[in-house]
């Protein structure tokens, strides 16, 4: 099939989290179809697409399209745009005049579908010429905006920006053929705000990389890992220390806590004391997952399915989570759901004090993750979405 792929950020990025799922399914699908890419960013790429990418994705032709002005300036201008037109911001991250017209180029030459990825893309269905459009939300645009940390001047100068958001969703994922999330919840709320969108869902996968050493008690450490710039992982990171940790502490004294993650802000910095270590801005996550017994993630809030479950049950730790933590993974097989800090310290104890079942529990986890999370079965399934939608 010929392809053209629009990405709201550089795919080979891959240090981010909706980034690296466009990463993942074009080193698998550039092998077998036509694929153009016409990829948005801020920073400067840090590699040559045209040069560098042709190995990574086979020979897919690779453009990105940036701002040639600062990062802070060009955010200035994309405000102003924002007020002028009543779309978000992020929109006009994308529609850059360059990408709009290699974009019309890239349709004239002739495609089957194509492939929006991530938030601001959406608006280019309408621009398809009647090319069937697949547009990538991975999460709820308006409810994940909720859930960043902004400093207070951004709060400020992005006032306005979630009912712009609401409305774009509302207003544009109809004009899609098809609407891709990560979760049933995902879906449920993009019907809320879009009802005329048709919902697609296909769950992330994750590399499941070497056997890893098996989950210890010898050790007993807490762990938990996340990008800081969400409120969901820093309020986790905060519930781990502050509520579930004392707890846990009870019944095993020796029991520590290790937080891991980029840019952690003041409130999880402060966490750290006797028996809580911090390692910020690490180089290799599964090293430190590997440091980890038990991994414990108290999400209260946030959407998408959570790739730090999936990437600790890779590693074979054990998970205790709540609902949320759990959404598109579910109860059982290494993943204990629960549904209050007091049983989230129970969890923790029991697997603690059983050195065979926390062990039993890891590699239950990882097999789940081999069985049912692989970037293949995610690749597999976009590309049936793309067959789909050109056959309509």
């Amino acid at each position: 099939m010929r392809v053209v792929v629009v990405s709201a950020w550089e795919p080979w990025r891959t240090t981010d989290g909706a980034a690296f799922v466009l990463d993942h399914q074009l080193q698998r699908l550039s092998t077998r179809h036509d694929i153009t890419v016409l990829a948005a960013g801020a920073p400067l790429p840090e590699v040559d697409p045209a040069k560098e990418l042709g190995d990574r994705y086979a020979g897919t032709k690779v453009t990105w399209f940036g701002p040639e002005i600062s990062p802070a300036a060009d955010y200035l201008w994309r405000l102003g745009w924002s007020a002028r037109h009543g779309e978000p911001a992020h929109v006009r991250f994308v529609e850059r005049p360059a990408l709009l017209q290699a974009y019309d180029e890239a349709l004239d030459a002739g495609a089957d579908v194509v492939h929006l990825h991530g938030w601001g893309t959406a608006r280019l269905a309408s621009r398809s010429g009647g090319v069937p459009a697949v547009h990538v939300a991975i999460d709820p645009w308006a409810v994940n905006y909720r859930n960043r940390r902004l400093s207070r001047i951004r709060r400020v100068l992005d006032s306005g920006q979630a009912g712009r958001i609401a409305r774009h969703e509302e207003q544009h994922y109809a004009n899609a053929a098809a609407v891709v999330v990560v979760t049933d919840a995902d879906a449920e709320a993009i019907h809320t705000v879009a009802p005329g969108a048709t919902v697609e869902v296909i769950p992330n996968g994750v590399e499941p990389g070497h056997d890893p050493p098996p989950a210890s008690a010898q050790r007993p450490v807490l762990g938990f890992h996340g990008v800081f710039d969400s409120q969901a992982n820093v309020d986790a990171a905060v519930s781990l220390v502050r509520e579930i940790w004392p707890q846990v502490r009870a019944s095993v004294p020796a029991a520590e806590v290790l937080l891991v993650g980029r840019r952690p802000p003041r409130e999880v910095r402060d966490l750290v004391g006797p028996g809580v270590e911090l390692r910020a801005d690490v180089p290799d996550i599964t090293a430190a997952l590997v440091d980890m017994t038990v991994h414990v993630d108290w999400m209260t809030s946030g959407a998408g399915i959570k790739n730090k479950v999936l990437e600790a049950m890779a590693a074979g730790r054990p998970v205790v989570t709540s609902a949320a933590g759990a959404q598109g993974i579910g109860d059982g097989n290494g993943v204990a759901v629960v549904s209050d800090v007091a049983s989230a310290a129970a969890a923790v104890v029991g697997l603690l004090r059983d050195p065979q079942g926390l062990q039993a529990s890891g590699v239950a986890a990882r097999a789940r993750v081999v069985a049912d999370f692989g970037w293949d079965d995610n690749a597999i399934a976009v590309e049936r979405l793309w067959e789909k939608v050109s056959q309509t």
